[in-house]
């Protein structure tokens, strides 16, 4: 064998990305939040890049949650104190609030001392986890004097059931506040928590001499008791808001699609600088601004691109699940990515880069457009009917698990009772025992 070198030519295809094609795809792909960081992020380094201001008539008549605040003249610390009970809109923290109250106590430094330390071994949720004998020792008072403490704290601060042990001491503290310990609402709570968890309602009628009536009429009652204490209050994880970006209406029979731009920041070239690019000045500042100016009118044309794009993916969406937006879930097709490309004659990746983080508003709720892409609908389909099966159920005689399982099976689903069981847990609802209502 004779080993030795040659030079040779061969022809490869290869696809290259440009730096605007691949901020095309990046934008495609990007939610309305993404998009929005990518906007503030372009007008602070491009000069050539403006905002485009977007007038949106807003009513401020029916505003949620509009309230006035109070103003306070000095002296009036305590109405102020008064004014803060339940307040769990406010940005104040729990710890916060219970030390505001703690000062108008008028406590001994010793007992100041102790109350602080408690209110800082509270939980998030207003529970004190912590045993006595654990802060005794590490307070390095005695144990009578930590016990009377945390009682005092029970009686006196606000929220009612704040520095509670467990689910149940923390019902009795609002039930003893409100109606005393001798009370029918106190003795519930005591002797058939239990059961109430249970809903063994005759169950509570044959052991307490109650009458079914006036059980559930104490039920009522407790679940009206905040069984959390601390929510509400300071750095509490937040509702999470979803602004969809198409909203589908139905009008005179036929289904209209919406782009919203309301949640999005829209640009615009900077008018202030275009003079400048022809300017013959400095050579440097002028390669610099027709650069910016490149990389703007790029940036606008992506951003265009993207809303024509997801307009053509969720008109495809609606043409194909047109039963879908008029009569329900249960009227879901199955459908893949491929359907919709073929019919907008697009490339897969391009329809999933679409779809990706992107929400649909329409007459039965909000949805993630990858909602309507499935292979699994069988499955799909079971949740939603379990959820409508549940809902219309007679609440006196509500459905067994085996009895969901028939009735699926004569809408066509087939999957046995464990399945049902299971879908019926992911989906948070109580066995037929807990959603059983008596009248």
């Amino acid at each position: 064998m004779q080993l030795g070198m040659d030079v040779s030519l061969k022809q490869t295809q290869k696809l290259m990305l440009t730096p605007q094609m691949e901020q095309a795809l990046s934008v495609l792909q990007m939610n309305t939040m993404e998009l929005n960081q990518c906007v503030e992020e372009e007008l602070l380094s491009n000069p050539m890049l403006a905002e485009k201001e977007q007038k949106v008539e807003r009513s401020y008549g029916d505003t949620i949650g509009y309230r006035k605040k109070r103003k306070y003249t000095e002296g009036d610390y305590q109405s102020y104190i008064d004014s803060l009970t339940d307040e769990k809109d406010s940005e104040i923290e729990l710890k916060e609030y219970l030390r505001i109250q703690l000062y108008t106590k008028h406590l001994s430094n010793k007992w100041q001392k102790i109350a602080e330390y408690l209110i800082e071994c509270l939980e998030d949720t207003g529970y004190l986890k912590i045993g006595n004998e654990e802060l005794a020792e590490a307070l390095h008072m005695p144990l009578k004097h930590i016990t009377a403490e945390i009682r005092f704290l029970q009686k006196e601060m606000e929220p009612c059931g704040v520095f509670a042990r467990d689910f149940k001491e923390c019902l009795l503290l609002q039930a003893e506040r409100r109606y005393g310990k001798k009370s029918e609402l106190y003795r519930l709570i005591e002797q058939y928590l239990e059961d109430v968890a249970e809903n063994r309602i005759p169950r509570i009628c044959e052991k307490s001499g109650w009458e079914k009536e006036k059980v559930l009429e104490l039920v009522a009652e407790l679940k009206t008791l905040e069984p959390i204490p601390g929510r509400g209050y300071g750095k509490q994880e937040k509702n999470t808001f979803l602004y969809p970006d198409i909203t589908v209406k139905e009008k005179d029979g036929n289904l209209q699609m919406i782009l919203n731009r309301e949640g999005m920041r829209s640009l615009t070239l900077n008018e202030e600088y275009l003079p400048f690019l022809q300017q013959n000045g400095n050579q440097k500042e002028t390669e610099y601004l027709k650069e910016q100016y490149r990389n703007a009118k790029m940036l606008i044309k992506n951003i265009a691109k993207r809303e024509e794009t997801l307009a053509k993916v969720t008109e495809a969406i609606i043409r194909r699940q047109r039963e879908f937006f008029q009569y329900g879930k249960t009227h879901l097709k199955p459908m893949n990515l491929s359907d919709i490309a073929e019919d907008i004659d697009m490339h897969e990746s391009t329809v999933s880069r679409a779809v990706n983080e992107k929400y649909l508003e329409c007459r039965w709720g909000v949805f993630e457009l990858k909602y309507f892409f499935s292979n699994k609908l069988s499955e799909k389909n079971a949740y939603t009917c379990i959820e409508e099966l549940v809902r219309n159920e007679n609440k006196a005689k509500p459905y067994s698990d085996s009895q969901l399982a028939k009735k699926l099976e004569e809408m066509g689903i087939q999957i046995s009772r464990r399945t049902v069981a299971k879908y019926r847990e992911q989906l948070e609802i109580p066995t037929a025992q807990l959603r059983k209502e008596y009248t």
